[in-house]
């Protein structure tokens, strides 16, 4: 795109910027005359950057300025600078004007108290008054930014001072413990709680703090975040569940604060009295009461069974009673034997016994299926394992995989009761059936012990 601006004026903005390359520093450096006071101090006007509030003085001869006026001006009045006017100082100069600075009437640093150079230097100091008196060191950036005075990043500054702001201190002002803060002035305030605290120490009467020599030291008991109980560091004896609630008094009753005992027997021998499910008392329960109980109540109590092997029956009495056939079978109270301390759900041991087994399942053998047939044996470890119920007998008998004898109870076979050896089967095997079967059989009989002898395993 081709510039649509007139010969004359490239010719004049060309000799501009050459004028400026060669005599901005020494020009511009005494373009006004005015007192520090006036260029520092002055109030902030809507004025162009480039122009001047006369109320700041009078601007100072113009000697060493480029002798072609319209450069800056226009017009007959020599007050007003021309609509067009720019410089690039960041270009020009090598210096960006950025934030505030950006907006500042050229005149405000290059004026005639002296090169501008030996200002900027200096760094901020070289045109701003430090409110702080140098209190706070000369290194403005640590606070201030260009955009405009207000500070910034207190916080993260104020924790590397011997007092970092936490809590409900973040919100105070700065001259509550600053004294002169308003006008810049940050010198060491005393770090001590009651330099600031004097008063909430007075007011502090439950308990009396003056009284109790509670003068000093505050971080002992209070937090930053509140003076209430929900700031107090409860060190000695920890403030949990129900008793985090409680006013001080429920423990502290005569005001006594140091060598108060920290069993709980101590508060709460009443709870143990009144207790009757179990009754501590009864059966002399310890009184270290946190064996079974935590702070956020009194019920669901826990009771760790680490360690106890043996005399269960001492607390559980009435769960063996309750227990089924306990009682009846005359079970022995050694509870140990089948029970564990995680659950009430037996786990007998069985190793080492070999019979007898129906003193402890007759109700196991009287609900199995064809065991209530008369004379049926009562010792269970002829079929069964300790394992579980299911049967490991063997029967020599093919009564399965799909044979004849499928689906059989004993006693279709074993109508004997009480011997299993005796086996009928002519009750199911009619004479002339079998007749013809074995016509040509050399010595075949009509009877059960034939048929065994000659079909031990129930197949042709």
């Amino acid at each position: 795109m081709q510039d649509s601006t007139p010969a004359p004026e490239k010719r004049r903005r060309g000799s501009s910027w050459k004028l400026f390359r060669r005599y901005g520093p020494p020009v511009i450096s005494i373009c006004a005359t005015m007192t520090l006071a006036a260029c520092l101090s002055g109030p902030l006007r809507d004025v162009r950057p480039y122009s001047w509030d006369s109320e700041f003085g009078p601007v100072v001869p113009h000697t060493n300025f480029p002798g072609d006026c319209s450069l800056c001006h226009e017009g007959e009045d020599w007050q007003k600078v021309r609509e067009d006017f720019s410089f690039d100082h960041e270009a020009m100069t090598g210096v960006a004007l950025n934030g505030a600075h950006a907006s500042a009437q050229c005149l405000r640093c290059h004026n005639d108290r002296g090169p501008v150079e030996s200002f900027a230097r200096r760094g901020c100091a070289g045109c701003h008054v430090d409110p702080h008196e140098g209190a706070v060191g000369d290194d403005c950036s640590l606070c201030h930014g260009e955009l405009n005075w207000q500070p910034q990043g207190q916080f993260a500054l104020h924790a590397q001072t011997r007092f970092p702001l936490i809590g409900a201190h973040t919100a105070v002002a700065c001259w509550a413990c600053h004294e002169g803060a308003e006008v810049g002035n940050f010198g060491q305030a005393d770090a001590r709680c009651d330099s600031c605290h004097q008063q909430d120490l007075e007011r502090a009467t439950l308990p009396d703090h003056l009284a109790l020599g509670w003068t000093r030291d505050c971080e002992r008991c209070h937090r930053p975040t509140s003076w209430g109980q929900g700031g107090f560091l409860h060190n000695v004896f920890a403030l949990t569940g129900s008793h985090a609630a409680l006013d001080c008094t429920a423990c502290h009753d005569q005001g006594i604060y140091r060598g108060l005992p920290h069993d709980c027997a101590a508060c709460h021998t009443d709870d143990y009295l009144a207790t009757t499910d179990p009754d501590h008392a009864a059966e002399n329960f310890p009184t270290n009461c946190e064996q079974c109980h935590n702070t956020s109540g009194w019920e669901g109590a826990f009771f760790s069974h680490a360690g106890i092997t043996n005399g269960c029956v001492n607390c559980h009495q009435d769960d063996y009673n309750s227990a089924p056939d306990h009682i009846a079978q005359n079970f022995p109270t050694d509870c140990e034997q089948c029970h564990v301390t995680t659950s009430w759900d037996a786990m007998f041991s069985h190793a080492g016994i070999t019979n007898g087994c129906i003193a402890c399942h007759q109700t196991d053998f009287n609900g199995a299926a064809d065991h209530d047939t008369p004379g049926f044996p009562t010792d269970c470890e002829a079929c069964h394992n300790t394992s579980g119920w299911s049967s490991n007998f063997v029967h020599s008998f093919d009564i399965e995989n799909g044979s004849d004898h499928d689906n059989l109870s004993c006693n279709d076979c074993h109508v004997q009761p009480g011997n299993l050896q005796v086996v009928d089967c002519l009750s199911c095997h009619d004479a002339g059936d079998m007749q013809s079967e074995h016509n040509g059989v050399s010595n075949y009989m009509y009877n059960s012990p034939a048929c065994v002898q000659c079909h031990p395993d129930g197949h042709e």
